[in-house]
């Protein structure tokens, strides 16, 4: 009996170690290039470079100086390109630019861009698209999107890095344009190429080149923003109504009573907010939001009556709003309701986030919050507070993105 129960055991050990081995991990051969969508619209753009440039168009390649300066021009259906009296001929449709050394660095429209910058025609527009390396594209977002920091908040930069990194490894995953992947704005990541002394952002994407989040062996799809106001948003209360498990409310704190403790992300001036409005004030905004909301004429939404908060999300963020007027009721759910106050006019006083409070004296109304932004994932606040308290970049990854794992993945 007793050979028989150490055989089993042995049975089970050999069976698990054997499943251990056969687990996929996301590996990627080397480093992927992504192309970014640079301009969209423009018909004359002028570049140069500090080395040697090499065009390339149909099948065809030359090089020009250092300094030269090139006018590409979007006319009449076709691109052209001269460098003084020296014109590229038979361009049609494409035709691109990149420096000859690593270092070198393209510039047009006042910024510099490492990559090849490529120019086509798209819906009867030019396009301009930064066909660059990965590790090249995120020194481009990074100091973009959690600023320029000190070396005192280096892990809340390499931890923005690795967010910056799995999100646009994700898009790649899914890109289905055919000429690029990513905007080069907050529709994916803001990226505005060449920052000079970024001393610190250049460490930290060194220091984590090529890894990312996963969950279940899949790049998990980053979300981020700049102050949760001391819990972070479902997805659920912004864009789907599936559970992602990483993407689920977490307290920003060290303690679970989060008003009893100050969260990580107080250092910003969005930890708290408030906007005072008249109710005329008010509502004449929800009048013209809700013409753009609905699609519906000004006659069609009639006079606003009221507003009142009907349902909050897991986070307390508020998921619902239904505006009375005299044409009825507009239900707005879950990210519109951002759209709903947003205040074009006086846009500082836009809601910040949905994480908030409404207070009506008289013919005034109070909106009390927290935070800034979707709230969804990463805090970048939050990030750099746990940075100071001397948590790694993997401790403040692992606290907004829970059960995920690091892996390097070239």
């Amino acid at each position: 009996m007793q050979n028989k129960h150490i055989l089993k055991i042995v049975v089970i050990i050999f069976i698990a170690v054997s499943f251990s081995g056969c687990i996929h991990r996301f590996k990627l051969k080397s480093e992927p290039s992504v192309r970014v969508l640079l301009h969209s619209g423009l018909n004359n753009i002028t570049l140069s470079s500090d080395d040697n440039i090499i065009i390339e168009t149909n099948g065809m390649r030359g090089k020009s100086p250092s300094y030269a300066v090139w006018k590409i021009r979007y006319e009449a259906g076709v691109l052209s390109a001269h460098m003084g009296n020296k014109y590229v001929k038979n361009i049609g449709d494409y035709v691109s630019f990149f420096p000859e050394h690593p270092w070198g660095t393209i510039y047009f429209e006042g910024r510099g861009y490492k990559g090849k910058i490529e120019f086509r025609i798209l819906n009867d527009k030019m396009i301009v698209i930064d066909n660059i390396p990965i590790e090249s594209y995120l020194k481009g977002v990074v100091p973009y999107e959690i600023g320029n920091l000190s070396i005192d908040k280096i892990e809340a930069v390499k931890a923005q890095a690795v967010a910056a990194r799995t999100y646009v490894i994700r898009k790649l995953e899914n890109s289905r344009n055919k000429y690029y992947d990513v905007y080069s704005d907050i529709r994916d990541q803001v990226y505005k190429g060449v920052m000079e002394n970024s001393n610190v952002v250049d460490m930290a994407c060194d220091a984590t080149r090529g890894v990312i989040l996963t969950y279940k062996n899949r790049p998990i799809d980053a979300k981020y923003s700049s102050t949760c106001g001391g819990v972070t948003a479902d997805a659920r209360e912004l864009w789907t109504n599936k559970k992602i498990p990483y993407l689920t409310p977490v307290i920003d704190a060290k303690s679970f009573l989060i008003f009893k403790g100050k969260p990580f992300c107080s250092a910003s001036r969005y930890s708290n907010w408030t906007i005072n409005y008249s109710k005329e004030e008010l509502f004449k905004i929800l009048k013209k939001n809700l013409q753009k909301l609905t699609g519906k004429s000004e006659n069609d939404i009639g006079d606003i009556k009221s507003v009142v908060i009907t349902k909050r999300g897991p986070s307390r963020r508020v998921i619902e709003m239904i505006v009375y007027s005299g044409a009825g009721e507009f239900r707005i759910e879950k990210n519109n309701v951002r759209m709903l106050l947003k205040n074009d006019t006086e846009p500082s006083k836009s809601l910040p986030s949905t994480l908030f409070t409404m207070e009506t004296q008289g013919n005034k109304i109070k909106i009390i919050g927290k935070g800034y932004g979707h709230g969804a994932g990463m805090c970048q606040y939050g990030a750099m507070g746990m940075a100071e308290k001397g948590y790694n970049y993997k401790d403040i990854l692992k606290h907004y993105y829970r059960g995920v794992h690091l892996e390097k993945v070239y």
